[in-house]
């Protein structure tokens, strides 16, 4: 069966770049955006991590505000009143201090200067319903707000922040391509701006994790290794955050030796600092799913027995309950005591509301359960879900990946064509400063350049749109893999259950073939040829109804020209699904494959069966045949002489009537 890096690791870890986020509200050292400095020297207070200092500067700002009847400074006060709270890990102060700001602020005369201090406040109500409820839509609408609020305001160096927070609430809500497009933004403003190194920490941790996410392994490992590099900057709450999504990186990665050390360097750094008890607790789950994963079941069932009693009393949460009790069977099962996992999952079922990567972990501790206790047959149903959600969630990520390519692909050539228009336009009015023989020298070295940039840009994007092109690839393959391999066994099980004999070691020899013929898009007809064969000998040997199959090639053609990976056996495999069942028993089969050469000096390969008039195959466009055109297409994007393919349903062959599939191509095709 397919595997892919398993999803299984706490998913809820990556929501804490939202807090990572939320810290670039407080003044950072050299920004200038409108701030109070006694707001400034709060938030600095705090990202020194000093909450209870930062908590009493608060409560003087509010007295020194009402006593100065200063009712814009007194709101902003609340807001940051739900800020302390928010790092507190006080849900309810949160709540009701940014929507007392909201609720005021809505109702008075719009001000650059509030329309700062409410875009802090959507962005502290975001995150509140982000990181105690993960509600994605409620988060992405009030961030969205905050972006507007901080447009309006004219603070570019809040733009980041403002980006990053949107981004990462779009990640938390699946939609990764945008949101690695709203932290590219991010990041290109503010290379522009020149901002220290700590304004980049939340960016490059949001945009490392959303590529983690799409399991785009290489750009994630780009942008960890660039936010590594500034981690001594960082203070504690920086570092926790920073190396929390660096782990998580290595477990999908499949590196959990690494990431153990990882996880168990942050539970170090955490217990010698004091009031990080919800850190150390949300740690601990992923330190003891390191454990189990590393052979030592024992020590993360003690670790979790005590995180479960905390975020069930200390600080509630159902969804991070679920996974613990996920990683309690599958310790269980570690250690031999299937009895205890049985109960477990009868005393603690599937909840509806977990994300998938949550159901993929939950069903993986249960097949492991099933089969040590030799419940093979609920182990394989169990199997069989964790391989349809898997599948489904891999081309997901694979979609994802091809859209935020695109879209910063798009964005990158746009901005590059912008760069090429100013440079050109400040060639000119030097050429008519510096005269006629200053001007020369100008244009030949303007000419020289924009060759050069030309150059690099054309690599530039014949590099994206090849990465594209190979996700569209890898995301056709696994379409088509599946639907053959389905197809086939269900042959056999139609054999098996009509009493007919089997054939399941040529079948498994076809299955094994299939892999390599898929891998390729394009193959020497020869090979594919060889393959159907192979197909049409496994799938029409039941002795059932008579077959004449024939083929033909004619002379002049060489059989190792470029075709199609799999889609000859498609039309076959069309033929036996579609077109031999609309025949009445007994009546002879006809199948014939033919290559012939095209007036035009083109190959076109027929496929003919004896079919009725109106095969269902070829009315519904199954997924065969979607793969096919999706193929055909996909090798017309990179080639200028196009490839064809027609159904004829009433096409009549030495005399016999039926269906005729053709494909017709070039005989140079590239892939």
């Amino acid at each position: 069966m397919k595997s892919t890096a398993n999803p299984s690791q706490l998913t809820l870890i990556l929501t804490m770049t939202m807090l990572l986020a939320l810290s670039l509200s407080c003044g950072r050292p050299g920004q200038s955006n409108g701030m109070p400095s006694e707001v400034a020297d709060i938030n600095d207070t705090l990202r020194a991590g000093n909450v209870a200092q930062a908590i009493r500067m608060t409560d003087l700002l509010k007295s020194d505000a009402l006593s100065k009847g200063d009712s814009t400074l007194w709101i902003e006060a609340i807001v940051q009143q739900g800020v302390n709270a928010y790092y507190q890990g006080k849900p309810a102060l949160v709540l009701a201090s940014s929507d007392t700001a909201i609720h005021w602020l809505e109702r008075q005369a719009p001000t650059p200067a509030r329309a700062r201090i409410l875009a802090k406040a959507y962005q502290t109500h975001g995150a509140y319903f982000d990181q105690y409820f993960f509600n994605a839509d409620s988060s992405i609408y009030y961030l969205r707000k905050s972006v507007d609020n901080v447009e309006l305001s004219g603070i570019r160096t809040d733009l980041p922040m403002a980006y990053g927070n949107y981004a990462n609430a779009l990640r938390m809500g699946a939609s990764l391509d945008s949101a690695a497009l709203y932290y590219h933004r991010a990041i290109s403003i503010t290379d522009s701006l020149g901002l220290e190194p700590v304004h980049y920490i939340p960016l490059y941790n949001g945009i490392a994790s959303v590529f983690t996410d799409m399991h785009d392994y290489d750009n994630s490992a780009k942008w960890w290794e660039k936010s590594l590099e500034i981690l001594p900057t960082m203070n504690y709450f920086d570092k926790f955050n920073t190396l929390s999504g660096y782990g998580n990186h290595l477990y999908y990665m499949k590196e959990y030796t690494e990431a153990e050390k990882t996880f168990t360097r942050i539970q170090e750094m955490l217990d010698s600092l004091p009031g990080t008890e919800w850190e150390r607790m949300f740690n601990s789950v992923n330190l003891a799913d390191t454990y189990i994963r590393n052979g030592k079941p024992r020590e993360a069932e003690r670790m979790l027995k005590e995180a479960v009693g905390y975020f069930t009393d200390e600080q509630p949460n159902p969804m991070v309950i679920s996974y613990i009790q996920t990683l309690q069977m599958r310790a269980a099962t570690a250690l031999g005591a299937y009895e205890k996992g049985l109960e477990m999952a009868k005393r603690y079922p599937e909840a509806d509301t977990l994300r998938l990567e949550q159901h993929l972990a939950r069903m993986k501790a249960l097949e492991d359960l099933y089969a040590n206790i030799g419940n093979y047959r609920q182990a394989y149903a169990t199997r069989t879900r964790h391989d349809h959600l898997n599948d489904s969630l891999r081309s997901y990520h694979l979609t994802q990946q091809i859209s935020a390519l695109n879209a910063m692909y798009q964005r990158d050539h746009r901005i590059l064509n912008l760069e090429a228009g100013n440079t050109r336009q400040q060639a000119h009015i030097y050429k008519l400063t510096a005269g006629i023989a200053i001007s020369l020298t100008v244009i030949v070295g303007l000419i020289l350049f924009f060759v050069v940039r030309r150059v690099n840009v054309r690599k530039r994007e014949e590099r994206m749109m090849n990465k594209i092109i190979s996700l569209r690839q890898e995301n056709l393959r696994n379409r088509v893999t599946p639907h053959f391999i389905y197809n086939a066994l269900n042959h056999e099980l139609h054999n098996a259950k009509h009493g007919q004999p089997s054939n399941l070691n040529s079948l498994v020899d076809l299955i094994r073939k299939q892999q390599i013929v898929a891998s390729e898009i394009l193959i020497p007809f020869e090979e594919e040829l060889k393959f159907t064969d192979d197909y049409i000998r496994v799938i029409s040997d039941n002795g059932r109804d008579p077959l004449l199959y024939d083929y033909s090639m004619e002379p002049d053609i060489t059989p190792g020209f470029l075709f199609p990976s799999m889609t000859l056996q498609i039309l076959v495999e069309n033929a036996f699904k579609h077109g031999f069942p609309t025949l009445a028993p007994e009546t002879e089969r006809v199948l014939r494959i033919s290559v012939k050469r095209t007036a035009d000096g083109r190959i076109a390969v027929s496929v003919f069966n004896n079919c009725g008039p109106s095969p269902s195959g070829a009315e519904k466009g199954g997924t065969g045949l979607r793969v096919l055109l999706e193929t055909i297409r996909l090798i017309n994007e990179h080639n200028r002489e196009q490839t064809h393919f027609n159904i004829d349903t009433n096409a009549e062959h030495n005399g016999t009537k039926g269906c005729n599939a053709t494909i017709t191509l070039p005989d140079n095709l590239k892939p």
